[in-house]
C-alpha cells in the first residue's frame, strides 16, 4: 500500500513536467517550421515576384514536409493569410489550447519570429528571443 501511494505521489510530481517537456518539443517543431515557410517564401518570390500560399510553396516543391504542406504538423496549424508582392504573413496556432497557456507563433517578410501566449500572435507580438 506504501508503494502505491509513493508511485502516486512521484506520477503527480512527473506528469505536469511531462506535459511541458511535450509542449516545449512542439513548439520547437512550429519555429522551425515557420523558418522553413520563410525560407520557401524568399525562394518562391525570387523567382515569381510575390510571395505564396502555403498550397503555392507545396506545389513548387518548397515545402517537402507533406505535414506541413498540409497545414498541420506536431500539433499546431499552419496558415498563411496573407500573402502578396511586397509581404505575407504566416501563422502558427496550437490545435488544442484549452487552457490558453501555449505559445502562437508568427512571421512575415521581416523574417522577425513573433510570440504571443493564449492568443494569436500579430505583427505586434513580441519578438521571439
Amino acid at each position: 500500500m506504501i508503494v502505491v501511494a509513493i508511485i502516486g505521489i512521484v506520477a503527480s510530481i512527473a506528469v505536469p513536467y511531462l506535459e511541458q517537456a511535450r509542449q516545449a518539443t512542439k513548439s520547437a517543431s512550429a519555429i522551425s517550421s515557420l523558418r522553413t515557410i520563410h525560407s520557401a517564401q524568399a525562394s518562391y518570390r525570387a523567382t515569381n515576384g510575390r510571395y505564396g500560399t502555403l498550397a503555392e510553396l507545396g506545389n513548387e516543391k518548397l515545402i517537402v514536409d507533406p505535414s506541413l504542406r498540409a497545414g498541420e504538423k506536431s500539433g499546431y496549424r499552419f496558415n498563411i493569410p496573407t500573402s502578396a508582392a511586397l509581404n505575407y504573413e504566416a501563422v502558427a496556432d496550437p490545435v488544442l489550447d484549452p487552457r490558453n497557456v501555449f505559445q502562437h507563433y508568427y512571421i512575415d517578410a521581416s523574417a522577425i519570429l513573433r510570440v504571443e501566449v493564449g492568443a494569436a500572435a500579430t505583427v505586434a507580438s513580441d519578438p521571439l528571443d
